[in-house]
């Protein structure tokens, strides 16, 4: 008897048809497909909110972390420059290691 009820609410009509995730066990690759591609995309809005807020320039960074950043930043490049004037290094490697630090 519970037989026949299930396979006659499988006919009715769902209110998950247009929902990436399936409501029961079985699905196809596309159902599959959209259901990562859904849940991809939800936790790279929660990366790119957190960036955001916490990120270089953040709101809500701590300022002495970017205080860090920027005398960090400032070291290497006197470093650098005492490397290149020194003849360590040619031209093409300092603006190569310059542009990399200033990003």
């Amino acid at each position: 008897m519970s037989f026949l009820n299930i396979s006659a609410q499988t006919t009715l009509p769902s209110k998950w048809d247009g929902w990436p995730f399936n409501s029961g066990f079985g699905g196809d690759w596309q159902t599959t497909l959209a259901t990562y591609a859904f849940s991809a995309l939800i936790l790279g809005g929660i990366c790119i909110f957190l960036r955001l807020l916490y990120g270089p320039k953040g709101i809500w960074r701590d300022k002495e972390m970017e205080r860090e950043a920027e005398e960090k930043k400032s070291r290497e490049l006197s470093q650098l420059e005492a490397k290149y004037h020194s003849g360590k290094i040619t031209k093409l490697e300092y603006t190569m290691k310059k542009r990399a630090i200033e990003q």
